[in-house]
């Protein structure tokens, strides 16, 4: 193309867009000079493999050698050469002796990439290249996966027709565990790959991919395995990434798969593992109200027996889902434990047994006597149907409260710390359960902290060695938890609008498992920062373990305030903020929200609007004589 320039502006426009001057002839036109400029060619094996050289260049003697069959994966010369003229990668840097047998599978294969380069930063280079330039390198891809490249194209063939979508998208989840087991978190490449996996899943290619003119294909055409869906959730699982928009076609294309596969009239059912595979999705992106849930429930209740792998986790999922029903919730019991309905069983509770025993202690012995051994005969009446381990058992108890007090039998819960006490009562036990199931944890420290909070009469009735080994389990966690945890930037913006107030503040602390944001030094007072992930999804409601953290730090007599994302990030100015925290800590330290139930519903006022009146809102600082606003009586 003819493009005006000066010797300057086109040397940035080169190195910004990739594209080199091969011929340059200049013609004087006043200020401006002329320059003729062609696109930089990136070499692709799919069309040849090497780079298009103009016209005469044979008959200069570098002709290009005749192309040999591939039949055979490329060489490791070829690999080097490649890696080098491509990428600019010195060929020590990668590690031609890995193993590679041709086996299809894309978690070992991800492990072959990110043993292949020896540096993090050659792989991390290569991934921009792909999308800088939108180009997949199948010369590369087939050496790693040791099958010719011919086979392994996946780009257009004789016929010009489109490459295959779903060989494209486990390239690209293959970008995305390659970086994962490099431990490299680039969460702007992550979104761009996953940018790319929506544009395959609405049916459109990119200029390269497309039907040669960047036409999207037709939309209802596109159809994906199921196995191929079902493998792109477990690295996401992996990454712990959440996007929105891709797992909403991710879910409804799944769900299609379910509801068409399944006979008309017959029940529907799911094997177990795909079960919790895609609850444990669904969670991690927190999406509540899609239609799948409903088509795993119904799953559920038509299946003739439940497994207790998938019991336990159904049952843990769904409640953190907040969409455990009492049907599905019968069935899960009856699959685990030997127990009457839960309607029945709320009149006979333990703790509540020991609060009357313990209370009224001028009744005369003879009741006492007699309730004792009722209360025991309960619990042992108690069967397990199926052996339960120690982190079955933390997942039951940690569902169970989130549920909630009127879905729980205290003595299903006593019975199952008694369980978790048999698991866990040696040493070498304990660490083998920290070393393994570090996620398990918080639950543990959780679990302790309700007990210790809400149950206290049930609590103080456990055996000893249970409550030491619940102790060591909160210790192993806050121990974890303190070299974890990382600093979220929404912290650190509410955190430096209460360091100008002059408010003593501790970020990142932990208390009995649950996580503080912000802790005031003066003030017995939290301030939780409610970010995207604690709500679900196209709601405002937040999750189920929110609102359980927040009722445990209410019992143990702390005030809370409450910042939204939603709110604090459509407050653009500077003392718009600062009214909004003070405001903010004001309610929460004088008003009864939250502590009744009546108010609980009620939002700050839009203070901006207020903010528009009255433009000298004043932001107290520090003078000699002025007592700072952590220090002022309310």
């Amino acid at each position: 193309m003819l493009a005006p320039y000066r010797s300057r502006m086109l040397q940035r426009w080169t190195l910004r867009t990739g594209r080199r001057v091969f011929h340059a002839k200049c013609w004087g036109h006043g200020k401006k000079n002329l320059c003729c400029v062609f696109k930089r060619h990136f070499s692709n094996t799919s069309m040849g493999g090497g780079d298009k050289r103009p016209p005469g260049e044979e008959a200069k003697g570098t002709a290009k050698p005749p192309c040999r069959s591939r039949s055979s994966p490329p060489t490791s010369e070829e690999i080097k050469q490649h890696i080098q003229n491509e990428y600019g990668i010195c060929p020590s840097s990668i590690d031609v002796n890995i193993q590679r047998n041709g086996e299809k599978d894309l978690f070992k294969l991800s492990k072959r990439w990110s043993a292949f380069f020896k540096c993090e930063k050659d792989l991390h280079d290569v991934i921009n290249k792909y999308i800088k330039t939108n180009k997949m390198d199948y010369h590369l891809h087939a050496y790693l996966e040791g099958i010719p490249s011919e086979d392994g194209q996946g780009g257009e063939d004789v016929k010009g027709r489109p490459p295959q979508m779903e060989e494209q998208l486990k390239k690209i989840l293959t970008y995305i565990m390659s970086l994962f087991y490099r431990q490299i978190q680039d969460f702007n490449i992550l979104s761009i790959l996953s940018e790319r996996i929506i544009r395959l899943l609405k049916g459109g290619k990119s200029q390269n991919d497309a039907n040669g003119d960047g036409r999207p294909i037709n939309q209802d055409s596109v159809c994906l395995d199921k196995a191929t869906i079902l493998t792109t959730l477990q690295v996401y699982n992996y990454v712990n990434a959440m996007n929105d928009e891709l797992f909403d076609r991710l879910f409804s294309l799944l769900n299609k798969c379910y509801v068409e596969s399944a006979p008309s009239g017959s029940p529907l059912i799911i094997s177990d593992d795909e079960i919790v595979l895609t609850l444990k999705s669904l969670y991690i992106q927190k999406f509540k109200n899609h239609v799948i849930v409903d088509t795993i429930l119904k799953s559920l209740r038509d299946a003739p027996h439940l497994s207790a792998h998938l019991s336990v986790h159904s049952f843990l999922y769904l409640t953190f889902l907040s969409r455990m029903d009492n049907d599905s919730l019968c069935k899960v019991n009856s699959a685990l434990l030997y127990v009457c309905p839960m309607g029945q069983i709320d009149r006979g509770d333990s703790s509540a047994a020991t609060e009357e025993k313990t209370i009224n202690r001028n009744e005369k012995e003879q009741s006492v006597r007699s309730e004792k051994p009722t209360w025991k005969n309960q619990i042992e009446q108690i069967k397990f149907r199926v052996p339960l381990s120690s982190t079955d058992c933390v997942k039951l108890l940690y569902g169970y409260f989130l549920l909630g007090e009127n879905h729980i039998n205290w003595f299903v819960i006593h019975k199952l710390l008694l369980r978790l006490h048999e698991e866990l009562k040696y040493e070498e036990k304990i660490l083998l359960f920290e070393k393994e199931n570090k996620k398990v944890l918080q639950m543990v420290s959780i679990v302790r902290t309700y007990l210790r909070y809400k149950k206290r009469s049930l609590y103080d009735n456990l055996p000893k060695g249970l409550k030491r080994v619940l102790k060591k389990l909160q210790s192993l966690h806050a121990d974890d938890e303190y070299t974890r945890r990382k600093d979220r930037k929404f912290v650190q913006k509410v955190s430096w609008h209460l360091m100008k107030l002059r408010i003593a503040h501790v970020k990142n602390g932990h208390k009995g498992g649950i996580p503080l944001d912000i802790l005031e030094k003066d003030k017995k007072l939290v301030w939780l920062c409610f970010s995207y992930h604690q709500y679900y999804v196209r709601t405002i409601d937040l999750t189920a373990e929110t609102l359980l953290q927040m009722d445990l730090l209410k019992c143990m007599n702390y005030r809370i305030a409450k910042v939204h994302y939603y709110q604090f990030s459509r407050m653009k100015a500077r003392r718009t903020r600062f009214e909004y925290i003070r405001m903010c800590r004001y309610y929460t330290l004088r008003d009864r929200r939250n502590y009744d139930d009546e108010f609980e519903g009620w939002n700050l006022p839009y203070i901006n609007w207020y903010h528009r009146k009255n433009k000298n809102v004043h932001v107290s600082n520090y003078f000699y004589g002025c007592t700072p606003v952590s220090h002022m009586q309310y």
